[in-house]
């Protein structure tokens, strides 16, 4: 009764304390039956070693690379060794569950996309915040696993948010592999794919990584890999790929606008185009990801809110409802929304770079209400991009009124 030391036990229905001897195949069967039912598109385990690629990672960090990220540079001991994670007194962690939710919906149309007037945004903040759709799931899988072995103290669950390198933890347990793009990549789902874990005390089942998998597979299996294939790096407008599997945010669209707050380089702003929120082209291209079938997400949160997927420029300086330009309206526009990361002031400098690579005449008024806000950085970037629109058209009255707007 109560506690068992057994790896693997569980109750009878009805009577929780009451524990019996549970093989770890059985168990871990029982965990991702589970993990489906909650929504999860798929379930893999691995015991918990050093991270495969914690060298890499402490080099790409030396390298400089993190640049603003500087949270990545004071867990480095604890990403490499995830069982540094329990807390003082709890038993030490053995397996890591290793879950992925398939975000994959539809192919933006290219009219859509390539329109300069429209804002693009990366396809996983289509929906609402997939951290806070996640995390809760996860706190379930850990009590229904609590459930049954009778533990008592909390597993570890982080989606996305804590010190643990998720993808090198999916390709060890078979989830996928890592593409040269540096992300996980599901044959038959593609890309698309959220990951996150649970840590917990309790030796289970693991699973075995493609590669192995495929050795007791019929002869013809092929295991999966991005083979001479490398559409992604040369597709990448910023050159952000330093080679395969080596990418550098210092140069990469969804960096510069999720998550750094500094100014966008002057010599990568024309490449952004009308991308305001993330960057999915080394996604697009890739061949794991073409052709997939249009799919509603399995978690509803999920599912594409169409203010959000490609929304007109110029809709958020409408006086009405002026999200770029106030606190209070862009918070309740994007109400649930991961472009809350970006903020405000983060999201008005991206858009201006797009006001720019657009530079049509229509986007003079909004650009000079831009030169007008609270924070240093859109101002500068709407000077920027009111020079751009000034290039365009030098012999207008639109260029005129914008070189007084400049002069000002």
């Amino acid at each position: 009764r109560g506690r068992s030391n057994v790896p693997g036990t569980f109750p009878l229905p009805g009577t929780w304390c009451t524990l019996i001897s549970m093989h770890p195949y059985e168990l871990s069967a029982a965990i991702k039956a589970q993990a489906h039912r909650l929504g999860f598109s798929d379930c893999r385990i691995v015991p918990i070693t050093d991270a495969p690629h914690a060298a890499f990672f402490e080099a790409w960090l030396a390298a400089g690379r993190a640049g603003e990220m500087k949270y990545l540079g004071r867990t480095v001991a604890k990403r490499r060794s995830p069982a540094l994670l329990a807390e003082p007194g709890q038993d030490p962690f053995a397996s890591m569950i290793v879950l992925a939710v398939d975000y994959h919906q539809y192919d933006l149309p290219t009219e859509i996309r390539d329109d300069p007037s429209r804002g693009i945004i990366a396809s996983y903040a289509w929906g609402d915040d997939y951290h806070e759709l996640i995390r809760p799931l996860l706190y379930e899988v850990d009590a229904y696993m609590r459930s049954i072995t009778g533990r008592s103290t909390l597993g570890k669950c982080l989606v996305d948010t804590g010190p643990v390198l998720e993808r090198d933890w999916a390709q060890a347990a078979g989830l996928g592999f890592t593409g040269k793009n540096c992300c996980t990549i599901v044959p038959g789902r593609g890309s698309w794919q959220l990951l996150a874990v649970v840590l917990v005390p309790e030796v289970l089942a693991p699973d075995l990584p493609l590669a192995a998998a495929a050795l007791h597979a019929p002869a013809h299996t092929r295991i999966p890999t991005c083979g001479q294939c490398t559409r992604c790096l040369h597709a990448c407008p910023t050159a952000a790929f330093v080679g395969p599997y080596d990418l550098d945010p210092q140069r990469c669209i969804s960096y510069w606008t999720i998550e750094a707050a500094g100014d966008i380089p002057r010599e990568l702003r024309p490449l952004f185009g009308n991308r305001i929120f993330g960057c999915d082209i080394c996604q697009e291209v890739c061949p794991y990801n073409r052709r997939l079938e249009a799919r509603a997400p399995i978690l509803a949160g999920l599912h594409a809110q169409a203010h959000r997927v490609a929304p007109p420029l110029l809709d958020g300086f409408a006086p009405e409802m002026p999200y770029w330009l106030d606190d209070r309206a862009f918070s309740d526009h994007f109400v649930r929304s991961p472009i809350k990361r970006a903020k405000r002031r983060g999201m008005l400098r991206n858009v201006c770079v797009a006001l720019g690579n657009w530079g049509a005449s229509v986007t003079v008024p909004a650009l000079e209400a831009a030169l007008s806000d609270p924070h240093p950085s859109p101002r500068r970037h709407a000077a920027w991009a009111m020079g751009q629109v000034l290039a365009r058209h030098p012999h207008s009255a639109i260029a005129e009124r914008a070189a007084g707007v400049l002069a000002a």
